[in-house]
């Protein structure tokens, strides 16, 4: 049968119906794109989300009105050698002193030391695998740049739910500064354990999570911090003193309580991981060391970081993400900040301590910005 015109007419409307409904969700689709890959676009987003104007505007009331000062028990001299002792007995038991396990050489059948030796600006790099507790190993990268800085180390600790690569552009970076770059995941994630058999109480069927049955294991902290105190003891061998270590969310928690123990670190810069207790909401929950209760019990996290910051011209810096997306956001660190940095002072230890704000993004990470700040606070800007 022929086709009328009205029938005609019909048809091609619902083709230009279909043609519009479709431009619209490719339109659509493109916004989602744009507002997901532009970074001040997807700022800008995550701030018309908010719940309320406490997750990333204000500060809770409630949390400004609390004096920071009353959470630090440090208040001489001699109680940054009495808290530092403290400190040593807990995390390695009995009377508090370090045996440092040799770390071996392990360069064979490793697909992540085969994609880190295909990192820009690598001419050297090495795995090696360290025994934490018997059969169980923690791995650390070294990657030596073609013509490394004299005396001068990165150290870099990522966090939960990732491996290190993901921080690429940061390592590639520093490579290309010159510094000789040590890297490591957290315990569980990429080449590393996550669990071991329990102490409390021993028996075959009890595995201890490494993050979260810290209090059923014997001496838990050392197989998180001896990571990286065995990367120090890698570049000092190579003659690297000056050492800046950088963790990232929970490789933050980390990063602050070893340099509490290890003068050796110059300057630690956890980014997006570490706030003290009273300052935790939703998901800035302690979790890994932050959260084994000896520790909690024995000092507070202020005053682990002024064990960090104190002695020898050495430096802390906390590194929040504005508009994280995660955790950890908002400005609550410069609430202690001044408080910190006055007991430095008043005591005369040394030392400094800093909060840094990133408001260029909204996401759980590091980005240019904060690369750009971790430079400039080791004192390698452009």
């Amino acid at each position: 049968m022929p086709i009328s015109a009205t029938q005609l007419a019909d048809f091609m409307a619902r083709i230009r119906w279909i043609w519009a409904v479709l431009a619209i969700i490719v339109i659509l689709g493109l916004l989602v794109v744009f507002v997901r890959t532009n970074e001040a676009a997807f700022t800008v987003y995550k701030r018309l989300k908010a719940q309320d104007q406490y997750v990333y505007e204000e500060v809770r009331p409630s949390l400004v009105a609390q004096d920071p000062a009353t959470f630090i028990s440090i208040r001489t001299p001699a109680d940054v050698l009495t808290y530092r002792e403290t400190l040593n007995r807990l995390v390695y038991g009995g009377d508090g002193q370090r045996l440092a396990e040799t770390p071996i050489s392990a360069d064979s059948d490793s697909p992540v030391l085969d994609a880190v030796r295909q990192f820009s600006g690598v001419a050297e790099a090495h795995r090696f695998a360290l025994e934490v507790r018997p059969g169980l190993y923690s791995y650390i990268y070294l990657m030596v740049p073609a013509n490394p800085m004299p005396h001068r180390g990165l150290i870099y600790h990522h966090g939960f739910a990732g491996s290190f690569p993901q921080r690429q552009d940061l390592i590639e970076a520093a490579l290309k500064k010159g510094l000789t770059v040590i890297v490591m995941d957290q315990l569980a994630y990429g080449e590393n354990a996550g669990e071991a058999p329990c102490d409390f109480p021993a028996g075959a069927d009890c595995q201890a999570n490494l993050q979260f049955d810290l209090t059923k294991l014997k001496n838990p902290l050392a197989i998180h911090v001896e990571p990286v105190r065995v990367a120090i003891d890698l570049l000092n061998e190579r003659g690297i003193n000056d050492v800046t270590v950088v963790g990232f969310s929970a490789g933050s928690g980390t990063i602050v309580l070893t340099a509490a123990l290890d003068d050796r670190i110059r300057t630690s810069i956890a980014v997006a991981g570490t706030l003290p207790y009273y300052l935790r909401e939703g998901q800035d929950a302690p979790i890994g060391v932050a959260n084994y209760t000896p520790l909690r019990d024995a000092m507070s996290l202020m005053d682990l970081y002024i064990l960090g910051a104190s002695g020898g011209g050495r430096m802390q810096t906390h590194l929040f993400n504005r508009y994280d997306r995660c955790c950890f956001r908002n400005v609550k660190g410069l609430l202690y900040e001044p408080v910190i940095s006055d007991r430095l002072k008043e005591l005369d230890l040394d030392g400094q301590f800093q909060i840094r704000i990133d408001e260029s993004h909204a996401r759980h990470g590091i980005s240019k910005w904060g690369i750009a700040m971790i430079f400039e606070l080791m004192g390698l800007q452009e």
